[in-house]
C-alpha cells in the first residue's frame, strides 16, 4: 500500500559544488542516485516528483517540478515541492541519500495525519534535526518565501523556527541501526557503497 496524502520529491538541481558535477545521475551500486531515492520513496508514497533548476531535464521516469527561485539553495527546492504539491504534505529527500531505509520512511509518515499536526516532521540525527529527508506541509509556503527573499537560506533555521516534530534518534536506529538513510554523498571519494 503507498500513500495518497503525502507526496514524494526528490531534489535533484543542487549545485553539487562538493561533487564537481551533477549528483543525480552519479551511480550508486549500479542504478543513478535520484532514481534510487525516488525508488525508495515510492515503496511508500503514491505520488514521487523530481524538483530541478529551470530548464533541467528531470531524471527519467520522474514528473519535474522547476525551482521557482534562482537561489541554489535546498530550501528553494523545498519550495518548489510544497508550491506544486496537491497533497497535504510532501516528504522531501535529497538525491544523494542512496540508502534510504523503507522502514525510517514509515516511521516518519506515519506521524503525519491526514489534517492537523506539526508543519514539520524531521529525524533528530546524531548532528541535530535532518532537513533533507524531512516532511513539510504547504502551509509553510508563507514563510519560506519570505525566508528566501531575505536570503535566510538555512532549512535547519526553518526547523528550529517553525512547529516541528523531532523523532528521535533512539527511535530512527530501531528502523535503521546505522542511520544509513542519513548518509549523503557529497564527495567522489563517497560514491563507493560500503
Amino acid at each position: 500500500m503507498r500513500l495518497a496524502h503525502v507526496e514524494g520529491a526528490v531534489l535533484v538541481g543542487g549545485a553539487s559544488s562538493r561533487m564537481g558535477r551533477e549528483k543525480a545521475s552519479l551511480e550508486w551500486d549500479g542504478v543513478p542516485m535520484a532514481q534510487r531515492v525516488a525508488a525508495s520513496l515510492r515503496t511508500c508514497i503514491a505520488r514521487v516528483r523530481a524538483v530541478v533548476r529551470p530548464g533541467m531535464a528531470p531524471p527519467p521516469g520522474l514528473e519535474a517540478v522547476e525551482d521557482r527561485y534562482p537561489a541554489r539553495a535546498a530550501l528553494v527546492g523545498v519550495h518548489a515541492a510544497l508550491a506544486a504539491c496537491e497533497a497535504p504534505a510532501v516528504l522531501v529527500a535529497a538525491c544523494d541519500l542512496p540508502e534510504i531505509e523503507p522502514r525510517v520512511l514509515l516511521l516518519l509518515l506515519g506521524l503525519v495525519p491526514a489534517a492537523g499536526g506539526a508543519d514539520i516532521v524531521a529525524a533528530a540525527g546524531p548532528n541535530g534535526p535532518e532537513p533533507l529527508l524531512t516532511i513539510y506541509r504547504p502551509r509553510l509556503l508563507p514563510e519560506i518565501e519570505r525566508r528566501i527573499e531575505s536570503e535566510q537560506l538555512s532549512l535547519r533555521g526553518l526547523l528550529a523556527a517553525s512547529d516541528t516534530l523531532l523523532v528521535s534518534e533512539e527511535d530512527l536506529r530501531r528502523a535503521d541501526p546505522e542511520l544509513r538513510s542519513f548518509r549523503n554523498v557529497n564527495l567522489p571519494r563517497e560514491l563507493a557503497p560500503a
